[in-house]
């Protein structure tokens, strides 16, 4: 029976491949460095062993005894951080000093095999053009030379009749995926990050087929360089309209460019590329083939695996009036805070004047409640989006302790009206800015907030491995 060591064994990636390893044969043995990592690693059926990426001398001990070696190891940063080129910094360093020190010190154990998983978007942009690793030739991007040089130090290990092999994988999918279920999340809002590009080819990879194709690679993969992406390269429309069908939606809206780089940094310019990569290769050095053809097939497979949530049931009444809210709060806003003159000189239009009548000119004032009736609009809006009883009531409620002290002031004052038109119009107005939330406030109650049936917890070590990666798992193997 073989022995494999494992980095990032409790990864994306790791978590899906060691239940194959297992099932194929193998003796697993992991790289741990907490307790914590110790117990998630025996929950997915390996033995924990201490060891450091950069420490030469702890690696020289742990690959003792290993047949093969597969490093999954990555540090990616999550997506609030991606725009940072400085969060990209320790994953850089595992791609290439830890990289070489492992590999190091496979060469020193006498492995025989080294498999490494490499990223598919190291191309340059080619149109329709079909990518191989043979036959094209690569343009990384800033973070992207850190794998190039991992894809070195393989084949490296490679020399002298030992096998090494890197695999380009396509973009990782699967249901369990924390980022498969944000897509779906977004299209589910009507929000797609795919389409600024629309006839780019994304490559994609299931990730139960990832997991498969390394271990094909431990079996009989020769050495070289592979491109390992799912049978039928889609273009990112036919992925926007995947996702939208996904969703249950018609269409979703793309972000545009700009703003995923905005958000992303670095990590942006690989998405707009257009890569049609195929596995060809792959498939006839090894016989692999993926379970999943293209991510057409696949998002609808994780669609089905992730319902979208019930929807609170809301009154009409309650809808309507959250609506009426946010639009008066917004619309106030707006000219409050970017046209004060405007608002002092002429609100509320059609000839009449009710602020510049009473009192002077005042633009800090003036600009200062615009900056609050925009803050208390998006509030609104949030609820709008987000309807529970609770937060509905939060927000209707806190309009009245603005508009009761409001409406007191105007009643007390409406000498300073020119006419009784205005005097008139001015008291509905107000009354209707108070009647509404408070006929919100008392239709919350109606608010049906409807629940999945919660599956039973895990506990012990399933709940830290859930816990440690946010990957909504419940179970430790597939």
């Amino acid at each position: 029976m073989a022995t494999v060591f494992v980095t990032g064994a409790t990864g994306v990636l790791g978590r899906a491949t060691i239940p194959q390893l297992l099932a194929s044969g193998y003796t697993v043995r992991a790289l741990a460095r907490t307790e914590e990592n110790d117990a998630a690693i025996r929950a997915l059926g390996a033995e924990p062993v201490h060891a450091d990426l950069f420490n030469p001398d702890s690696l020289r001990e742990a690959v003792a005894g290993a047949n093969a070696v597969l490093h999954l190891a990555t540090r990616i940063p999550p997506s609030s951080d991606m725009r940072r080129r400085s969060a990209w910094a320790e994953n850089d360093r595992i791609r290439a000093e830890g990289t070489k020190n492992l590999v190091d010190a496979a060469l020193e154990a006498g492995v025989g095999v080294f498999v490494y998983p490499s990223f598919a978007f190291v191309y340059p942009d080619s149109g329709d053009v079909w990518i191989e690793a043979a036959s094209t030739s690569i343009d990384p991007t800033d973070i992207l030379h850190s794998t190039i040089a991992a894809e070195r130090a393989v084949a490296r290990f490679a020399e002298g009749g030992r096998r090494g092999v890197s695999l380009r994988l396509g973009g990782l999918y699967g249901s369990e995926l924390p980022s498969t279920k944000e897509q779906l999340q977004l299209a589910r809002r009507g929000i797609s990050i795919f389409g600024s590009v629309p006839a780019a080819f994304t490559p994609t990879l299931w990730i139960d087929d990832a997991a498969s194709a390394l271990v094909a690679a431990l079996d009989r993969s020769p050495s070289g360089i592979f491109d390992v992406v799912d049978d039928e390269p889609v273009r990112q429309q036919e992925l926007k309209t995947a996702l939208a069908a996904a969703a249950g939606r018609r269409r979703v809206l793309s972000l545009p460019a700009w703003f995923a780089r905005m958000m992303a940094g670095p990590a942006a310019e690989v998405f707009t590329r257009s890569l049609r990569i195929s596995n060809r290769r792959y498939r006839e050095a090894t016989g692999w083939a993926p379970e999943v053809g293209n991510a057409i097939e696949g998002m609808a497979r994780a669609s089905t695996d992730n319902p979208p949530a019930p929807l609170p049931r809301v009154p009409s009444t309650v809808r309507l009036g959250l609506w009426a809210m946010a639009l008066f709060s917004l619309l106030a806003g707006i000219q409050q805070q970017f046209v004060p003159r405007s608002f002092y000189d002429d609100f509320p239009g059609f000839g009449m004047r009710w602020v510049a009548v009473d009192g002077p000119y005042n633009e800090h004032l003036l600009r200062d409640l615009g900056g609050a009736n925009l803050a208390l609009g998006l509030v609104i809006l949030f609820a709008i989006s987000r309807p529970t009883a609770g937060r509905v009531r939060a927000v209707a409620a806190a309009i009245p302790v603005a508009q009761v002290p409001h409406f007191i002031y105007h009643a007390a004052h409406l000498s300073v009206l020119p006419t009784m038109l205005d005097r008139a119009m001015q008291t509905a107005a107000l009354s209707l800015t108070l009647a509404i939330p408070l006929l919100v406030l008392l239709r919350a109650g109606d608010i049906q907030e409807e629940h999945k049936s919660v599956p039973p917890q895990p506990t012990g070590v399933e709940a830290r491995i859930a816990t440690q990666h946010g990957s909504g798992l419940v179970t430790s193997t597939r």
